[in-house]
């Protein structure tokens, strides 16, 4: 992990814009995206999970595996089978590009009908040099590839019915049953076979671009995976459905939060050498130069309910016991990589004392940085830490401004030195004098890490997701321009040229 003082953005790829796509963003974008960064002096890019998620669903956290990559973000301009629509799926592609925002509701079933017809080219055109490419990386991700796709194959036959309600056989996976799947379903497993090792070539193309534009690639990795998943029909030993993980009772709320996930149990993967979850760091620390890692207090301790203790319970019950098991599971996931832990929320004093040990950064999320109710100098941030405006859960940082208590909004500009000629008279309206003040606040903190949420970078409100809700509004933010215009548009250069201002002041450039 570099020691250097960087700073870059947080940009789902869903967000990405590029006139080549269909309506939702995908890995084609990212080669233009870097050399605007470039031009802007940022360094760093982080997206949200890339891993395969619940059909239909666009949540990136609605993860069905540990492991792979989503197919949505393949981007099929760049298959060599080719790939040809039909008039109507033309006229949704169109629709769906000129929307302000991602419209699943085109996206997801022309991607579909146009992969599907794509993989029935590619087993058309029989042996070559790209089938046996093909054939060489299956055998080499068997670990967790065969599983996936079987399970994802088995979930269409039984019309995305969870794993336990499937016949008893494949539910408990006995061997006769997962034999007998496996013939059956062979040709719809080496489509699940193909459309990761699509998505591994392209999303390589985009680590290569990364690294020669100097790009660093940050994953942001769950803690837990889905209930209906490969990884909880696979290996049912450690990711446990006999409770529910969530979080206990805090200020924010007096019951906690049930998130109706399964929970690790630490103890039988220890038993086996830790040998799944070493599986999945290896595979992270291969698909990303750096990742985040989500709900990192998870790795301490669980808050489980069940029929027994309703209400909750720590699993470990006691903080030695906690915090031993934090520091071995951090040991572990940062062999040979660089992680960046997500210590938000209500966080015991000692798991952020093993992250420092550790060296390991965590989160200063400007607007929640306080001690005893006062916003603390992000000059005085933690140097091994992460500093950002946002994340993808908070509003942006021109409506957490425009929303502030005029209380709020003087603590900060007495607190933030950039701020401090605003403090007699803090403006509640959004001018480009405050949004320069902003951000170069977050740039001047003492953390090494700094991001930036591409809402952020241009003072706007659309915010990727509200937290508690659902609808079209979630997971559905795209950037305004195309990719294509970043480097000719006038407005976008000169906030290149800002920000690299910016960062030279701030010593990340």
């Amino acid at each position: 992990m570099t020691t250097a003082r960087i700073s870059g953005i947080l940009q789902p790829v869903f967000s990405l814009r590029s006139a080549h796509d269909v309506g939702v963003g995908d890995f084609e974008a990212f080669d233009a995206l870097f050399g605007w960064m470039r031009q802007a002096s940022q360094k760093l890019v982080m997206v949200l999970p890339l891993l395969p998620t619940t059909p239909g669903d666009p949540s990136p956290y609605s993860t069905r595996s540990a492991f792979g990559l989503n197919p949505l973000f393949i981007h099929l301009g760049w298959l060599p089978e080719g790939v040809r629509f039909t008039e109507e799926e033309q006229k949704n592609i169109d629709l769906a590009r000129a929307s302000p925002t991602v419209r699943y509701d085109l996206v997801f079933p022309v991607k579909n009908a146009a992969l599907g017809r794509a993989f029935h080219a590619f087993e058309k055109a029989g042996s070559s040099a790209r089938s046996r490419d093909f054939e060489a990386w299956c055998l080499s991700q068997r670990d967790w590839l065969d599983g996936y796709a079987l399970y994802s194959s088995l979930s269409e036959a039984f019309g995305q019915k969870p794993w336990w309600e499937w016949p008893a056989g494949l539910a408990q996976r006995e061997s006769k049953a997962l034999e007998a799947a496996t013939r059956e379903h062979h040709g719809r497993i080496r489509y699940h076979h193909w459309l990761q090792w699509v998505a591994h070539e392209q999303w390589m193309r985009v680590r290569t671009s990364a690294k020669n534009h100097g790009i660093t690639l940050c994953g942001d990795e769950p803690f837990i995976i889905g209930q209906d998943s490969a990884d909880c029909w696979c290996f049912p030993r450690y990711l446990r459905r006999d409770a529910r993980l969530g979080v206990p009772p805090d200020d924010f709320s007096v019951d906690g939060q049930d998130w109706g996930l399964p929970w690790f149990d630490f103890d039988a993967l220890a038993k086996d050498g830790d040998t799944w979850l070493r599986r999945r760091a290896k595979h992270a620390a291969a698909t990303y130069d750096v990742r985040r890692i989500d709900h990192a207090i998870g790795y301490f301790r669980q808050y489980v309910r069940d029929e027994a203790t309703p209400k909750g319970r720590f699993v470990p019950a006691d903080e030695p016991l906690q915090r031993a098991l934090g520091e071995k599971n951090f040991r572990l996931l940062s062999e040979g990589a660089g992680i960046v832990a997500e210590d938000l929320g209500v966080i015991p004093r000692f798991s952020k004392d093993v992250l420092a040990e550790l060296g390991l950064p965590g989160y200063q999320v400007m607007r929640w940085s306080r001690e005893d109710g006062v916003y603390r100098d992000p000059r005085h941030y933690p140097e091994v830490s992460l500093v950002t405006t946002g994340t993808h859960d908070t509003e942006t940082m021109r409506q957490w401004w425009e929303g502030a208590s005029e209380w709020e909004r003087q603590t900060v500009c007495r607190t933030w030195p950039e701020l401090s000629h605003f403090q007699h008279a803090p403006p509640a309206t959004w001018s480009f004098e405050l949004h320069e003040a902003l951000l170069r606040a977050a740039i001047n903190a003492q953390s090494k890490w700094c991001v930036l949420a591409w809402q952020d970078l241009f003072g706007e409100t659309e915010r990727t997701n509200t937290p508690g809700t659902m609808g079209p509004h979630n997971w559905a933010y795209r950037m305004r321009a195309e990719v294509q215009h970043l480097a000719t548009d006038e407005a976008l250069q000169r906030t290149a040229n800002w920000l690299t201002r910016l960062s030279h002041e701030g010593r990340r450039a």
